[in-house]
């Protein structure tokens, strides 16, 4: 509340401080992709918000929860302790209660600050956020800084000493207030003496603003009043008009000096320095039980007023709330008006049941109020306890209560309403002893969960379920905490129950229902409502078989349970109702598992053994026969989206398949599979040595197991597709411990694993069960071409990818490149440009991501081209032809491997202009003739390529230029005739001479043929 005590005063006198070890919390981090994150746990000390105890300090007691002016920020004292000294403490959270700053300690060195060894009361400045004041009992500390830095008020008792005061205060300063009127401060101080009945104590006020803060007695015991001791328990300013009225109310018990029954609890008042218990202003109204009986033995008290509160005694808004506690039994909630002549005892448990109410807060006016309320019953059924008023009138008790001691003195609940508790039902209460916090409500206190300054640490993770729930354990209590919103609260203690053993949490694979189990008990509590509230199981499995207990066991759905016996299965779909004892004959059942689709549960045993289900365990089949590595611990898992096919491991290691559909069903093992030659993975060593989780995720491509080797404390990671196995490994956390468990959430693309590590939590999401995408061939010549692919973007951090490419013959299925041209090995980039091929050759591409893990192939077919046509090949025309006929015949030589060709003729040399394309044709022949008439004297461009059955030559271009046209008929004008005279030429003579020798050769000849002849 805005001004609120310590209800743990009983602990100065009847106690002292227990001493134990304590753990750590802080926020969650997001998790990196393909790399392990620490998840963060509850944290403790000043790095982890105190939300837990560390294994040096525990907390002990939460005394005061106090808001500042404007509500940005709630101070706390806590006792925090190392074992050598009571450690009391402020702590500032600016966070409503989820993390904590520690702003002051009672030691510095080796020696106190404080006089005694708890904090009375916190008392916030109404006017100034920074403004803080507390007492020990004996000196009075304030900041004005917002905790930075402390000072000392002047001593009360040191002042009252010098200056003679008749009304010595022999008690302690257990209630603190502070009141402005313009430029002045007061602080007001009420003392009392815990058990006794002839102490001299009263209401006391400094002027702070005055030179040497002088103190005052304001005689409440003996103006107004004539009592020969007192107690003052609590002490409030009039918060509306102190100003004006100088209005201050008191709760105190007057003391005789004879016998505690004779001591009567007031509500007394004093108005505009008055004597206190003026009937015109504000008589005194005495507290009586059941309005009836006096109230004694008081040990603290707590006054809450409403908003609208209202001095005047008929404004009808005169009227406040009193909480009670009381060493008598007479505690409870007190209804005053301002001067009645009693209060009006409301009864917060009913009449026949009487409560000790250490605290109350609340928001609204007189008719709008309402409250919250802490403390605890005076029965056998000791504990924390808060109830809760919609009127002002009636009350409802808490459901789940805040966590904190079962003796009786430590019980005492401080609360404190946030700032929008009126429509929210957002609370907090503090509460001591054993498995004390800083508990939270959403709900107007029907239930309460643990968030800041528990007493448990966390030395050891013990299991994770759902999105999130997570068993943490110290060296008695355990603990399952909820991660919701990316803060942590405690939803469940083993201090809540009668249950002393190790605890274990499931969620049902729908979602619907959490659960939680005793291992190595019979109890298993369920909860409908995310693990807000925890409801037991009717009956146990002991009415199946009186000697079992919880050793292992499986949440098949909302009302479906298994438990594990020796060759048995406990079975109820009935939430516990009736449990049933089912034959199951694999050993002492170690592990369950359930298909995707939810049809079949499977059973795992110490044989080594599985055994499965189609009915939700009413009925098991045959058990199959032992996998080779026997195991005592058996694990087993459904292949994701099966229902045949499950995987098993164990502390003997291995990691094996079996199908229950198979014609022949086998064990196959799959965790050491190595491929030989090079290689594009470490399955040589990914083998799993000792396991102790297991999980199959989604993937696309294939199938992907996960296994935690418990010796290495990596996982090992073992893709599929057909009845190929690739296992490789996923290193442990470089500051993880010893693995425990491990969980997985499959996800399309993204399988998220959480791994248990000593008292350490990690998060892996795995963004490589996909196969690299969109590998192509491009730039492709007649020896080689370039590789691309899309990169996988497996992380928004500094995580690089390395891939592997294999390039195989199609035709031979003869492998000719490993990882890059050079060599095997691997690459970052998403590109690779490969030569030194066969030219006209069909190769078969697969690329795999391989680092930081491996995922699927990708793969492409392509082929190389086939030689192109050149000169060689006797083209016809060939390129830079002239005078080619205006019908001309294209040839060339034919090709072996060509199925067709190519030619394009075109009068654009860059054929790129189709309304200049004169013949585009496919050919089987290596001729064709045009079968139009070209023009003369013309360029023409043409084309050609092979084409085979693997691929498609590069163009081969040539030019020509046909003929010139044939030159037209010249038509000539003939002139008249002319007539010629040519004179006579006289013959040479040895023209003649010539003559006669040839004559004479003539006849010789014949003479010669004649002669020559014969008759025959």
């Amino acid at each position: 509340m805005f001004k609120t005590k310590i209800s743990k005063v009983l602990g100065v006198v009847l106690t002292a401080a227990m001493v134990l070890s304590m753990f750590a919390v802080a926020t969650p981090v997001a998790a990196a992709n393909q790399a392990w994150s620490k998840i963060s746990l509850p944290g403790s000390g000043a790095t982890g918000g105190y939300v837990v105890s560390d294994t040096d300090m525990r907390f002990y007691d939460i005394g005061i929860l106090e808001w500042n002016a404007d509500k940005t920020a709630i101070y706390a004292s806590a006792v925090y302790d190392d074992g050598d000294a009571t450690l009391v403490r402020i702590f500032k959270s600016t966070d409503a209660g989820r993390t904590w700053k520690m702003v002051f300690s009672n030691w510095t060195g080796s020696a106190p600050v404080l006089s005694g060894p708890y904090i009375f009361d916190i008392c916030a400045s109404s006017v100034n956020a920074n403004e803080v004041y507390f007492t020990d009992g004996y000196d009075i500390f304030t900041t004005k800084d917002g905790g930075v830095t402390w000072n000392k008020l002047s001593n009360v008792y040191t002042w009252s000493v010098d200056n003679d005061w008749l009304n010595q205060p022999e008690g302690l300063i257990v209630t603190l207030d502070v009141g402005y009127a313009g430029a002045n401060k007061y602080v007001f101080t009420g003392t009392a003496s815990f058990g006794s009945i002839s102490s001299v104590n009263g209401v006391y006020m400094c002027q702070e603003t005055a030179f040497g803060m002088p103190w005052s007695d304001l005689s409440i015991a003996t103006q107004g009043h004539a009592w020969a001791y007192c107690n003052v328990w609590d002490i409030v300013v009039d918060p509306t008009d102190f100003a004006t009225k100088q209005g201050i109310i008191a709760v105190a018990t007057e003391c005789d000096g004879v016998s505690s029954a004779n001591n009567n609890t007031y509500i007394t008042a004093k108005y505009f320095g008055n004597q206190w218990n003026q009937t015109a202003l504000c008589k005194d109204a005495v507290v009586m039980q059941d309005n009836t009986t006096d109230v004694t033995e008081v040990y603290h008290a707590e006054l809450w007023l409403p908003s609208d509160f209202n001095s005047s005694l008929t404004s009808g808004k005169f009227q406040a709330w009193l909480a009670l506690a009381t060493m008598s039994g007479q505690g409870d909630i007190y209804l005053w008006y301002g001067g009645a002549a009693k209060t009006i005892d409301l009864n917060v448990s009913g009449l026949d049941t009487e409560t000790e109410v250490s605290d109350i807060d609340g928001a609204g006016g007189v008719g709008t109020a309402k409250l919250i309320i802490g403390g605890y019953l005076n029965s056998m059924a000791y504990g924390p306890n808060t109830w809760y008023s919609a009127d002002g009138l009636t009350f409802t008790k808490t459901s789940k209560a805040p966590t904190g001691d079962d003796s009786w003195y430590d019980e005492d609940v401080t609360v404190l309403a946030l700032a929008d508790f009126a429509t929210s039902g957002k609370a907090l209460a503090g509460t001591g002893g054993w498995d004390c916090a800083v508990s939270y409500t959403a709900d107007f206190g029907k239930t309460w969960n643990q968030i800041s300054m528990l007493r448990q640490a966390i030395n050891e993770v013990a299991n994770i379920a759902g999105n999130l729930f997570v068993v943490t354990y110290d060296y008695v209590e355990q603990s399952v905490w909820r991660l919701s919103g990316g803060v942590y609260e405690r939803v469940f203690s083993t201090s809540m129950v009668d249950e002393d053993g190790d605890i274990d949490v499931a969620v049902s694979p729908a979602g619907d229902a959490v659960f939680v189990a005793a291992l190595g008990g019979t109890m298993i509590w369920r909860s409908l409502d995310n693990g807000q509230t925890f409801a037991a199981q009717v009956s146990s499995i002991t009415t199946a078989n009186p000697s079992a207990t919880i050793n292992s066991w499986f949440v098949s759905n909302a009302n479906t349970i298994l438990v594990g016996g020796d060759n048995v299965v406990y079975q109820t779909s009935t939430n516990g109702v009736l449990w049933f004892a089912r034959t199951c004959a694999v050993g002492t059942v170690t592990s369950f598992a359930v298909s995707t689709d939810g049809s079949t549960l499977v059973a795992a045993g110490s044989a080594g053994k599985v055994s499965k289900s189609t009915d939700g365990g009413v009925t098991w089949s045959t058990a199959s026969a032992a996998a080779p590595t026997v195991s005592a611990v058996s694990l087993v898992t459904f292949q994701n989206g099966s229902n045949s096919v499950v995987y098993l491991t164990g502390e003997n290691g291995g990691a094996f398949k079996y199908d229950f559909a198979a014609t022949t069903p086998a064990w196959v093992q799959i965790d050491n599979a190595v491929t030989t030659g090079e290689t594009f993975d470490s399955g040589a060593y990914a083998d799993v040595d000792n396991g102790v989780g297991i999980f199959s995720g989604i993937a696309s491509g294939g199938n992907v197991l996960y296994v935690l080797d418990g010796t290495w404390d990596n996982v090992i990671r073992i893709t599929n597709v057909g009845t190929s196995y690739k296992a490789g490994i996923i290193p442990a956390p470089a500051t993880a411990g010893s693995a425990t468990k491990l969980i997985g959430a499959a996800a399309p693309g993204a399988n998220v694993l959480y791994g248990i590590f000593d008292d350490e939590l990690y998060v892996y999401t795995d963004k490589m069960a996909v196969p690299v995408a969109n590998v192509q061939a491009t730039k492709i010549t007649t020896t080689g071409f370039t590789i691309t692919w899309d990169a996988l973007n497996v992380d928004n951090s500094n995580i690089t990818v390395e891939y592997y490419i294999v390039i195989t013959d199609a035709a031979t299925a003869v492998k000719v490149c490993y990882g890059l041209p050079t060599g095997a090995g691997t690459t970052t980039a998403t590109t690779l440009k490969v030569t030194g091929l066969d030219e006209d050759t069909v190769y078969q591409i697969s690329v795999w991501a391989v680092d930081p893990v491996m995922s699927f192939v990708g793969t492409a077919s392509v082929a190389t081209q086939p030689e192109k046509l050149t000169y060689t090949f006797n083209l016809m025309p060939t390129n830079g032809a002239s005078n080619v006929p205006v019908k001309p015949v294209f040839a060339w030589d034919s090709v072996s491997t060509a199925v067709s060709y190519d030619l394009v003729l075109s009068t654009d040399p860059t054929f790129a202009d189709a309304t200049k394309v004169l013949a585009t044709k496919n050919l089987t022949t290596n001729y064709w003739a045009y079968d139009g008439t070209l023009s003369n004297s013309t360029s023409y461009y043409w084309k050609v390529r092979v084409n085979t059955a693997n691929s498609t030559s590069e163009w081969f271009p040539a030019v020509f230029t046909t003929v010139k046209a044939d030159a037209a008929p010249v038509e000539v004008n003939n002139p008249p005739a002319i007539t010629l005279t040519v004179p006579q030429a006289e013959t040479p003579a040895y023209i003649w001479l010539i003559v006669a020798v040839g004559a004479v050769l003539t006849v010789a000849v014949i003479v010669l043929i004649v002669r020559t002849r014969r008759v025959v």
